[in-house]
């Protein structure tokens, strides 16, 4: 989710000197984050250690048929609860429908899964770490945010960016609003989104086709993640480096768990500056 915001609202007010510093130090500890992660990670390559302590993947049992059948059926539990809302619903209205639609549509398709033999593990869906997961999260958030979203800015001066979410925010800036919209960027969208493209795609490609480290399954699987968001901008650009980051973290950890973590962290980090943008163009 790039933080770029098209609006009809006034500009903002020139940022005063406290204002400028706080930014700024914001931009630093970003920045400074990735750079120092990135850091810690060439040091293990050059002392030849694996970049993630790496745990088996349980190869994927279900066939690119059943993948494009799985992901119709997801969207069409999406769409059908939209449509009980009404395409003419306050936008409000159709972001929750929608995503409550996209929890119960992953919670189908896990269910369809489970009931043909698939089990927990080979779903992604447990954790034997459960702390060592929220660290692989938090070392990924401070890795990528910075840089994607300095990445994000620069292509939003290019082409706005453009999203429900923004829409949403601007109409509703209320307490509900905030609810609606952290549920469905900060729950739905993760859960749903890696269920799908890092274990349903991404585990699919791996058993098509093998590579060293799974590398074609995740970058087909990020490039398919980023394409999804076409239409919002450029937006989607860096969602592509941003999958791939994922696709890594949970083939190597054998779990969607950290992936799902680091995705909700990133979407909460996207929105957060969001609201504040939006917060510094509305009127006083």
């Amino acid at each position: 989710m790039a933080t770029g915001v098209t609006t009809d609202l006034p500009a903002a007010p020139a940022l005063s000197g406290a204002e400028w510093l706080a930014t700024a130090g914001m931009w630093l500890l970003l920045l400074g984050g990735g750079l120092w992660m990135a850091r810690l990670l060439l040091g293990r390559a050059r002392r030849g250690l694996p970049l993630l302590a790496g745990v088996a993947w349980p190869p994927a049992t279900w066939s690119g048929l059943e993948t494009f059948l799985l992901f119709a059926l997801e969207i069409f539990c999406v769409s059908l609860f939209a449509a009980g809302v009404g395409k003419d619903a306050p936008l409000l209205d159709r972001m929750a429908a929608q995503g409550a639609g996209s929890i119960v549509g992953t919670l189908g398709l896990v269910a369809l899964l489970r009931g043909r033999g698939v089990s927990w593990r080979s779903l992604g869906l447990g954790s034997n770490d459960l702390g060592g997961d929220w660290r692989l999260a938090l070392g990924g958030l401070l890795l990528v945010t910075g840089p994607l979203l300095a990445v994000a800015g620069f292509l939003n001066t290019l082409v706005p960016y453009e999203h429900p979410v923004i829409d949403c925010l601007e109409r509703n800036q209320d307490g509900w609003g905030l609810v609606v919209v952290a549920i469905a960027a900060v729950v739905a969208a993760p859960v749903a989104e890696e269920f799908f493209f890092r274990r349903l795609l991404l585990g699919w490609i791996d058993t098509l086709c093998p590579s060293p480290g799974g590398a074609l399954a995740v970058g087909l699987s990020a490039t398919a993640f980023g394409l999804a968001h076409w239409g919002q901008g450029l937006g989607w650009v860096p969602l592509i480096p941003l999958g791939v980051v994922l696709g890594v973290l949970a083939r190597q950890r054998g779990t969607l768990v950290p992936a799902i973590l680091l995705h909700a962290l990133f979407n909460a980090v996207s929105v957060g500056l969001l609201v504040l943008q939006i917060s510094q163009r509305t009127p006083g």
